[in-house]
């Protein structure tokens, strides 16, 4: 079940993530505004192509450290989206590492680094290295995400909606390919912004049999080509049998990652 907490004790853990902030980056904490919320609105989520249930966990907004000329006092608002969160982990414990994570994260953009480029000290949380139960605990988590991605596309699908249950299908598998990888071994932040191709290439050399997933990368493609200025809409490009073949990948990949979650208990 998702963890909640009430609003005081989730603005101390923020706060408690930005008292471990390492002592060379607590000077930037000088001119910037920290707000914990519950979602992001609805304007905030059209502009970054989001749509519930996929909320992000917090925001940076302000200049960075290379666009300003008083590095020790410049202006900017982090956002931690409190439900989210929640709904993401399922101990106070888990809540507590992934605020962290987040708090870090979002001062990277305030240090002027992109998500591509981020640290690792900040892209990990201080530098902090993910044990094997923490490991465990996000490749729960993402096997969760894909069953109801999974469940999601099935149902898309039944209604006639090809190009939608094709998205799902692709969330579905990245999740369970994530999960999977997460469980044998590689470290989440490593992995953070590999897509479909890289993941399933990751996932093949450590059981070969998934090779015979392949067409799961013209699928992904198909995705990515579907908002090309010119194009059809997607719900007149997309073939039902493109979503059929996108779930039938995405349910053989969320019981794999299922037995090798359930395996290495």
């Amino acid at each position: 079940m998702p963890v909640h907490v009430g609003r005081d004790r989730f603005e101390q853990l923020v706060r408690d993530a930005l008292a471990e902030l390492p002592d060379p980056f607590r000077r930037y904490l000088q001119g910037l505004e920290v707000r914990v919320e519950d979602y992001p609105d609805d304007e905030l989520m059209a502009e970054w192509g989001l749509a519930p249930p996929h909320y992000p966990f917090g925001m940076y907004e302000g200049p960075s450290i290379p666009e300003v000329e008083d590095r020790d006092a410049f202006p900017g608002v982090m956002i931690i989206y409190q439900r989210p969160l929640e709904a993401w982990c399922r101990s106070e414990e888990e809540l507590c590492d992934q605020i962290r994570r987040t708090v870090y994260h979002e001062l990277g953009h305030r240090f002027g680094f992109s998500d591509e480029g981020m640290l690792d000290e900040l892209r990990a949380g201080a530098g902090t290295p993910w044990p094997e139960a923490a490991r465990r605990g996000e490749a729960g988590r993402y096997l969760r995400q894909a069953e109801h991605d999974l469940a999601a596309a099935e149902a898309l699908l039944a209604g006639g909606h090809h190009d939608w249950a094709l998205d799902a299908a692709l969330a579905a598998a990245d999740r369970a390919l994530r999960a999977f990888l997460f469980v044998r071994g590689e470290d989440p932040e490593a992995i953070a912004q590999e897509g479909v191709p890289e993941l399933l290439a990751r996932a093949a050399r450590r059981d070969p049999p998934l090779r015979r997933l392949r067409s799961l990368l013209r699928l992904d493609q198909i995705a990515l080509d579907m908002g090309d200025a010119g194009a059809p809409p997607p719900a007149e490009r997309v073939r039902p049998k493109w979503a059929q073949e996108a779930i039938a990948h995405a349910r053989e990949l969320v019981a794999k990652a299922r037995d090798a979650w359930q395996g290495g208990r």
